[in-house]
């Protein structure tokens, strides 16, 4: 028996962000929008949010403090500002790290206590208020799952909270809205969402839908993510990004991940290395040790990259590799001048994430600093 979970509703597609007033004054008559500290800004889409919100009677805050990691102490001051302020609707607004902190806001104005108390084990025993997801990006698809990523400041932890009470009650996944994106944006958002994919498939997690979903993902981001990379304009590449993205989350979101992301998370933290670009320097390196597992998923999942029938297993590591190289992201991790007594604690850290009680093959101590090795010694 299977269990799959999605948002309440999901609007995707050109325009969607116009669905934002309507569903707003569904849930609430009070909205606190949380976003970063510019980026919104500087393109309007702040401004048509909160003017969509004020056009359906819904009064709109901002809370617009939130890090590229967000900080457990950041988490809690918005959840603070939201119980002050009666907000009854939060709305998550950017890419994943808005998003991820819209949603352990709007869970916190709920909860006793710090985020900190649950990324540490404490038990999550009631929804939050209600929440809205925008994505601003092709690759998080952090407006479909239930998990948020807070930096324990304390342990200099990236941690990742989970809950079946945290899915949005609505989603909006627009392309338009990704249409600003940089090439490096688009190469870091990209290859996350190409990891989604590709460790949903390959996950112990996996079912039927989540298989099917991740394909397609994988797909999808084999066509577009090298045209959307080069050509920002390119409107059928950023709505099969979008697409993409967001089939990689419904996905993930059901099956769990893998090794990558729990090496990434230590890596980001201590070096800052953005997210997604992480998960491409260590993608192909997860997938040998992987492959030795499940050769014929990997082998699917090239297949898919590629767009053909079939295709070996080291043909799809090399897909995968010419893929991250063409979207000017650098092999391996050697470039990052980690010192070596640092390797054995990115290991170990990087097994306390609960994205590797998925992995395909069982991993410890011993394993993932071997891969975190052979990604120092890749060129």
């Amino acid at each position: 028996m299977h269990e799959f979970r999605l948002p309440g509703v999901i609007h995707f597609g050109w325009g969607a962000l116009e669905k934002l007033g309507e569903e707003g004054a569904r849930l609430g008559a009070r909205a606190l929008v949380v976003t970063g500290r510019s980026a919104m800004k500087r393109t309007g889409v702040l401004d048509r949010v909160k003017a969509q919100l004020s056009r359906a009677n819904v009064e709109s805050l901002v809370f617009d403090q939130i890090e590229p990691d967000p900080r457990g102490t950041t988490v809690d001051a918005g959840a603070k500002l939201a119980r002050r302020e009666k907000c009854d609707v939060i709305i998550g607004l950017g890419g994943g790290s808005p998003m991820d902190a819209a949603r352990a806001i709007a869970a916190m104005a709920e909860l006793p206590g710090s985020i900190i108390d649950y990324a540490r084990g404490k038990p999550i025993d009631r929804p939050g208020r209600p929440l809205i997801n925008i994505a601003t990006t092709a690759g998080t698809a952090s407006e479909i799952t239930s998990v948020s990523v807070v930096l324990d400041e304390e342990r200099e932890l990236k941690m990742g909270v989970k809950s079946p009470y945290w899915f949005a009650r609505v989603a909006i996944t627009d392309p338009e809205l990704t249409m600003t994106m940089t090439p490096e944006l688009t190469a870091a958002t990209g290859l996350d969402a190409l990891t989604h994919a590709v460790e949903s498939y390959l996950s112990t997690g996996a079912t039927p839908p989540s298989e099917a979903l991740a394909l397609r993902a994988i797909r999808l981001i084999g066509q577009h993510l090298r045209s959307a990379w080069s050509n920002g304009g390119d409107r059928g590449a950023r709505e099969g990004m979008a697409l993409g993205s967001m089939l990689a989350g419904m996905a993930f979101a059901n099956s769990g991940l893998g090794l990558v992301h729990g090496l990434v998370h230590p890596i980001g933290a201590r070096f800052g290395v953005p997210h997604g670009v992480a998960c491409g320097r260590l993608l192909t390196c997860v997938l040998r040790f992987n492959a030795t597992a499940v050769p014929q998923e990997v082998a699917a999942a090239g297949a898919a990259l590629l767009g053909c029938a079939e295709c070996s297993v080291e043909e799809a590591i090399s897909a995968v590799e010419r893929l991250v190289r063409d979207v000017g992201v650098p092999a391996g991790i050697g470039d990052l001048a980690i010192p070596n007594e640092q390797m054995e604690s990115l290991a170990k850290e990087g097994l306390l994430s609960g994205a590797v009680r998925t992995n395909p093959r069982a991993v410890g101590e011993v394993e993932a600093r071997a891969v975190l090795d052979e990604a120092q010694n890749s060129t």
